[in-house]
């Protein structure tokens, strides 16, 4: 018997939506023949517990926490739930699709939305323009957030005070935010580190490291929704264009601040991954594959004509 795909569904604030979280774990658990995988909340859920007048909410809703206790007087921010309690509920503070993601352990829940501005959150990987130098070891870059960034300039892998990259106003690096305080500019870093999905960590000067400077390419504004859904690992259109191997190699950068860094061989490509990328936020998986097919289908064509 096929297993139940989950199907992304559009979602308000104030949305309960306990059944189709509970209902969609236990069907994946009952069709898996691993081990019980263990639900849990992301951004834009909340749980609490049910009203004093049901009698449900005779005794407050276990909330599993990370370190394998119980505690059953306040859910933490993001509990793990239990598929069988009915004394809690579950409900949406931010508009936007309720999608699932699991892996070998566990099944997240989250609300992904397409918000106009970005906030920057830690570990967050962005790509950010060079504006000018901010001191003796600080460059100032914009990462289209609310305030300026500042890297230091040996916040990259293997760079010490003697030998350090020397970007200039324009340079784009591509970097992970390290610091992110309501009251101070932002930091971010050159450097691995922990959530960074295992990264390269190669010194800055083989130009082969995951973070660094990007030189060369393309780079386009993107929205914040569509930069979140390319770095999925199964990204329709990027597999689409993957799919063309050395026929059309190419390298890329998503920002999750909304930029996008395109570097391929040749200009017609470039023009035809950024076309592609744009096109696949309102198109279908199948659309999307077709969209890809004929794009370059097209572009083979008028190479062949020139």
């Amino acid at each position: 018997m096929a297993t139940a795909v989950f199907q992304p569904r559009t979602v308000l604030p104030g949305d309960d939506v306990t059944e189709i979280i509970l209902s969609s774990t236990n069907t994946s658990n009952h069709a898996s023949k691993t081990k019980t995988k263990k639900p849990k909340l992301g951004v834009g859920l909340s749980i609490t517990t049910c009203e004093p007048n049901d009698s449900a909410a005779a005794t407050p809703a276990p909330f599993f926490l990370n370190d394998g206790t119980t505690n059953t007087t306040k859910p933490p921010t993001k509990p793990t739930l239990t598929t069988t309690s009915d004394k809690f509920k579950i409900t949406v503070t931010r508009a936007g699709n309720l999608i699932q993601r699991s892996n070998a352990s566990n099944v997240t829940y989250a609300i992904q939305s397409n918000s106009r501005r970005y906030i920057p959150t830690v570990n967050d990987t962005v790509i950010a323009i060079v504006e000018d130098r901010a001191g003796g070891d600080h460059y100032r870059v914009n990462m289209l957030g609310p305030h300026p960034a500042m890297l230091c300039n040996t916040s990259f892998e293997g760079a010490t005070k003697r030998n350090r990259p020397m970007l200039h106003p324009g340079s784009l690096v591509y970097a992970r935010v390290t610091l992110a305080e309501r009251y101070c500019d932002p930091e971010v870093s050159c450097m691995g580190g922990a959530g960074t999905g295992g990264g390269s960590r190669k010194d800055w000067m083989t130009d082969e490291g995951t973070f660094g400077e990007l030189k060369g390419g393309t780079v386009i504004r993107i929205s914040l929704g569509l930069a979140r859904q390319l770095l999925h690992p199964q990204n329709v259109v990027l597999e689409a264009l993957g799919g063309y191997g050395e026929g059309m190699p190419f390298e890329i950068a998503v920002g999750v601040n909304g930029m996008l860094w395109v570097h391929s061989s040749r200009p017609e490509h470039t023009v035809l991954i950024c076309n592609a990328v744009k096109n696949s936020e309102i198109l279908t998986s199948d659309q999307i594959r077709g969209m890809v097919a004929s794009l370059v289908q097209t572009v083979s064509m008028n190479s062949k004509d020139d």
